[in-house]
């Protein structure tokens, strides 16, 4: 009896740890989560292959459209013929300009693929409502955008097959290069038997844990200092707004807004709670890597009347 016992209790504890008697290991169910639809993975894998367009979605746009969803869309950051005025990237001209003292890096004189403009377009732009074009406009922006650039004629309109056809100018300028990255051999020899000793330890040391390192808006209750918010502003938000842009690629502040007074930021309040708070849209693409708790002391000193000295 107590042998038939035993092997019971066996059977169930091997049974209760997700195995069998001989070793398996069983497939476990835990009781939350769906597999995803058609729809949830259709509205996620969006890419699209620059070789041969793979990826495109049905749809289509003309030249002419796409200039009314860029007049009113677009413009305002690249200019009016991609020029970009001053503020974002340029996007026509520089044609033979890459080999030259000032290269000029634009779609018609560096992008290699037609395709992967349409999916840079339908994923970032535009700026700061990203996705929300439809496809039939993506392929009007795309078209009229190459039109900009001599690469299509006014009259064009795109499609899938349309814009897997074309041959962009810099297509053969992007070379693979064989060079390994590093010519070293791993040695995996003579390696030290002791285990590996901590020497330091910031949780320990300093009784802290890595979130606690982050900027901490304090309780509700505690005022918002300007001294407090003009940090954050100037660490991650002054290094492109500003009359000298200390950030790359920025020669003067995008849309001339420029955040280099306590007046200045003061009187774009609305703005920054708009853009960087809310929507978190700003910086752009998180750039300078603005945390979630500074967003919320600028939130908290703009609601609080966005005061300064």
């Amino acid at each position: 009896m107590f042998r038939w016992l035993s092997i019971i209790l066996i059977a169930a504890v091997a049974t209760f740890a997700g195995v069998t008697l001989a070793g398996t290991v069983q497939h476990r169910q835990y009781g939350f989560g769906r597999p995803p639809t058609h729809a949830e993975i259709d509205g996620w894998n969006i890419d699209v292959r620059g070789t041969d367009g793979a990826g495109l979605p049905p749809g289509q746009g003309s030249v002419a459209q796409g200039e009314q969803i860029y007049d009113d869309k677009c413009a305002a950051c690249h200019g009016d013929f991609g020029e970009s005025n001053g503020r974002m990237p340029v996007l026509a001209g520089g044609r033979g300009s890459l080999t030259s003292a000032q290269p000029s890096q634009t779609v018609g004189s560096y992008w290699p693929y037609a395709p992967t403009l349409f999916d840079y377009i339908r994923r970032a732009m535009p700026f700061p409502a990203p996705e929300s074009l439809t496809n039939d406009q993506v392929y009007a922006v795309t078209a009229y955008v190459l039109y900009l650039n001599n690469i299509v004629k006014q009259n064009a309109v795109l499609n899938a097959r349309a814009l897997s056809a074309i041959r962009m100018p810099n297509r053969n300028g992007f070379i693979p290069d064989p060079r390994p990255d590093t010519h070293n051999v791993a040695c995996m020899h003579h390696c030290k038997p002791v285990p590996v000793r901590i020497t330091s330890d910031l949780a320990r040391s300093l009784q802290v844990t890595p979130t606690q390192l982050q900027s901490t808006p304090g309780p509700p209750s505690a005022a918002i200092s300007f001294a407090q918010v003009h940090s954050i502003i100037a660490q991650r938000c002054a290094v492109c707004h500003s009359q000298r842009p200390t950030e790359p690629g920025y020669t003067s502040a995008p849309m001339g807004v420029t955040f280099d007074t306590p007046a200045q930021i003061q009187a774009a309040a609305a703005a920054i709670k708009a853009q960087a708070v809310t929507s978190h849209s700003m910086p752009l693409g998180n750039l300078t890597h603005m945390m979630d708790s500074e967003r919320e002391i600028v939130g908290r000193w703009i609601d609080s009347g966005a005061k300064i000295p």
